[in-house]
């Protein structure tokens, strides 16, 4: 059998020496039990013992300062006999052996180590009496790690000057005993809850011992158990108020009372209310222990005889032999060890795939935070520098070609697609500056009904709708005709100067410049933003040094020129506008032929001459009226269309023939309107494309082209870039922090996974 106990509470060396009650944490299990029990019970004790052995597997990976692992914690107030109850539940007889650990897991900041430090503290002990000397040096061992622990052994360091003992420790003194009659449990033993340190002490350390007694308690997987001594006052212990207080904690306390012996006449029943539950009720009920009194302990009883002599007390002493069945059996150290056992190794069991799935969880966020943290230093940071500048290079391109879209981008959208939103717009604002050409007199009497019709009919063919009668750039018949007639020179009667349709294209693309130029400032504040967001994000690890400033600043630049070069290319495009130009003849005659006709359809509508006009716009091919003075008319329609088909003229429609109608004074003016209206159609698409497409090719390409160029020709020499990746300190801890993490959390994992693959090939045996 064999049992380990650890010192993971916090002590002064004084305190130390005078408490031999200081915190251990034990475990123990029955190597000759198996003997004496049958196959079901030796099944269920192994399987026991497996469970809390992987449980100290576990807690020897340091892994609980992540994890909330399964544990029973001893807890009581000062001078309560837990010392006693502890040897009492250990076991002695021939071949009991003891062997001392000291384990460090945290500096002497109380930092955690990276692993975990187990050290062997002497040899093996087979006497019990030898245990408190080696305890108490060992005590001052985890007091003063900063010292060689074999200075402890012989008492070297008490002739020893410098290395001042730390006031608490969260290190462990790590007991392990093996012999017969040891129950299989694990537990950590607090030190006592004190209530004042005399003269020499120091009164923080009621606050830190109850602290650190919290600190165990206060976690849901902690079992509990509470040491109350029958000597003094319940009301007066502590530990009880300090855990009896809590309902959560009391489903999880398993109470025990000592020096049951020591109880004052007439004063057993407010004890014997606390076994049968009739106050502060536990889940896990109260038990009662007796060990030997103090004539028994100098006259050096046996562990076998204790147990002999703590039997005989509860089944000879009132009131605990009138005790109920149910009650008695939670009489004595062995019931107690037992129930302890039982629910320590169910808790574990139930735990167990909570915890591999918890420490494979914070396994991936460690990894992740370790991600995210720059690379620690290297011996060539100029090859690092590169390699930083090349992959950003890499990421601007993607983002210059739009071809990747990452999560920030999702929801922020990513930056071709603001930029094809600024074109768009920047399309919608040049085509608002379309000349909407009325072709009728503004001083003409038209109802409204009419009026709203021949609107919708002139502009039928414009891809945007929205303005109004009040728009800037409307134009009426009379508005065109009387700057035909001013621009008149010696052109014949008929004839206008092509001055006149020059001034009306160059009152259209007069605005252009200004809103070209608005689209291209819009593209630089949302390049420039969005290359400082990669930039920001990709050298995020590399600020203290000036890394990242350094990029951000060589990128700005770069952008600027670029955008000043482009911002001459737009110019010299609107410069080109001003002059009308075409070599697209057949979009521009198609589009004046459609306009013309639909002009010289209005203009009749809005002077009540349209009753050819109507009949032309209502034919209907291959579809002869019913009513005869309309058969004629159709069937001369259909004439005329068959003879211009003979003739060469194919694909014409009865609309078509209004454009046959007869010219008046006004026609020269639908002319112009037609002929304006159609280069309009023709620059407008022209330049809407050909300003996006420069500045796609010569701002935004052109920008990724000059950042790589200008990020190779800087100071990438060797000290230069050692600067440059120089960490933060901060950050430097942070990565120490997770290194230790991650190792503690995989040794976990490798604990946990070898007990599985165990598990599985027993199972399949």
């Amino acid at each position: 059998m064999s049992s380990r106990s650890d010192s993971p509470s916090l002590h002064s060396s004084d305190f130390a020496l005078k408490h031999p009650d200081q915190s251990r944490f034990w475990s123990a299990y029955d190597e000759d039990q198996t003997e004496k029990d049958d196959s079901a019970m030796k099944t269920y004790t192994n399987k026991r013992r497996e469970l809390l052995e992987t449980l100290n597997s576990l807690h020897s990976t340091g892994v609980q300062n992540e994890l909330d692992l399964p544990q029973i914690v001893v807890v009581g107030s000062q001078s309560v006999g837990k010392s006693s109850l502890i040897e009492s539940m250990s076991g002695y007889g021939p071949s009991w052996t003891c062997t001392v650990t000291l384990r460090f897991h945290v500096d002497t900041e109380d930092k955690p180590l990276p692993e975990v430090r187990e050290v062997a503290f002497g040899p093996k002990l087979s006497d019990k009496d030898e245990v408190e000397k080696v305890l108490r040096r060992a005590q001052r061992a985890i007091l003063r790690s900063t010292l060689d622990t074999s200075m402890f052994l012989n008492d070297e360091d008490l002739r020893t000057r410098g290395h001042p003992a730390q006031t608490f420790s969260q290190n462990c003194i790590c007991i392990r005993v093996s012999g017969p009659n040891v129950p299989d449990l694990y537990f950590y033993d607090l030190p006592g809850i004190i209530a004042n340190v005399g003269e020499a002490g120091n009164e923080q350390d009621i606050a830190l011992v109850e602290n650190l007694a919290k600190s165990f308690i206060d976690r849901p997987n902690c079992i509990i158990l509470l040491v109350i001594s029958c000597e003094t006052d319940f009301e007066n212990q502590g530990a009880g108020r300090l855990v009896l207080r809590n309902p959560e904690m009391k489903k999880r306390t398993v109470g025990v009372l000592t020096k049951v012996d020591r109880i004052e006449h007439g004063g057993e029943q407010k004890w014997v209310d606390l076994v049968q539950g009739k106050e502060n009720a536990l889940v896990n009920g109260w038990f009662c222990v007796k060990q030997p009194d103090p004539r028994q302990l100098r006259s050096g009883i046996s562990w076998e005889d204790a147990k002999v002599a703590e039997k005989a007390f509860f089944e000879r002493t009132s009131p605990w032999m009138h005790l109920e069945t149910r009650f008695r059996r939670r009489l004595g150290s062995p019931g107690l060890a037992e129930k302890l056992s039982g629910i320590l190794s169910a808790l574990v069991s139930q735990r167990l795939p909570d915890i591999q799935a918890e420490i494979s969880k914070q396994l991936r966020f460690v990894n992740e935070e370790l991600v995210d943290l720059p690379a620690p230093n290297l011996a060539d940071p100029k090859a690092e520098v590169i390699r930083l500048l090349r992959d950003f290079d890499r990421k601007l391109a993607v983002l210059v070609e739009g071809n990747q879209v990452d999560s920030t981008e999702l929801s922020t959208g990513s930056l071709m697609y603001s930029i094809n939103q600024v074109f768009t717009r920047f399309k919608h604002a040049i085509f608002a500056t379309t000349p909407h050409f009325l072709p009728w007199s503004s001083q003409r009497e038209i109802d409204d009904e009419l009026k709203t019709d021949l609107m919708k009919t002139a502009t039928q063919f414009d891809e945007e709708g929205g303005w109004t009668l009040d728009d800037p750039n409307i134009y009426h018949l009379e508005d065109v005709m009387d700057l035909a007639s001013r621009s008149r020179t010696r052109e014949l009667p008929g004839n206008y100067p092509f001055l006149v349709k020059k001034k009306l294209i160059a009152e259209t693309v007069v605005t252009w410049k200004a809103l070209a130029a608005k689209c291209l400032d819009e593209i630089h504040e949302l390049l420039d933003d969005h290359v400082k967001t990669v930039i920001t994000d990709h050298f995020k690890k590399h600020i203290l040094g000036g890394l990242q400033d350094a990029v951000i600043s060589i990128a700005t630049d770069e952008i600027q020129k670029r955008f000043q070069n482009t911002l001459e290319q737009i110019t010299s495009l609107c410069n080109s506008e001003h002059t009308p130009y075409t070599q697209n003849d057949h979009y521009f005659y198609a589009y004046k032929s459609k306009l013309l006709g639909v002009y010289k359809e209005v203009y009749r509508r809005s002077r009540k001459e349209q009753g050819i006009v109507s009949s032309l716009q209502g034919f209907v091919p291959n579809m002869r009226p019913n009513e005869e003075n309309q058969q004629k008319l159709f069937d001369n329609i259909t004439a005329a269309l068959t003879h211009l088909t003979v003739l060469g003229y194919q694909g014409l429609t009865a609309t078509d023939l209004t454009k046959l109608l007869p010219e008046d004074e006004n026609s020269p003016a639908l002319e112009i309107m037609a002929e304006v209206r159609a280069y309009f159609q023709v620059a407008y698409k022209r330049f809407s494309d050909n300003v996006p497409k420069q500045i796609d090719t010569d701002f935004i390409r052109g920008t990724d082209r000059d950042v790589d160029f200008a990020l190779m020709s800087m100071d990438l020499g060797h000290e230069q870039c050692a600067m440059w990746l120089q960490e933060d300190p901060d950050e430097v801890h942070r990565r120490e922090d997770l290194v230790g993490k991650k190792k503690r959390l995989e040794a976990a994992k490798d604990k946990l996974g070898s007990v599985v693959r165990t598990a599985r090939v027993g199972s399949s045996v």
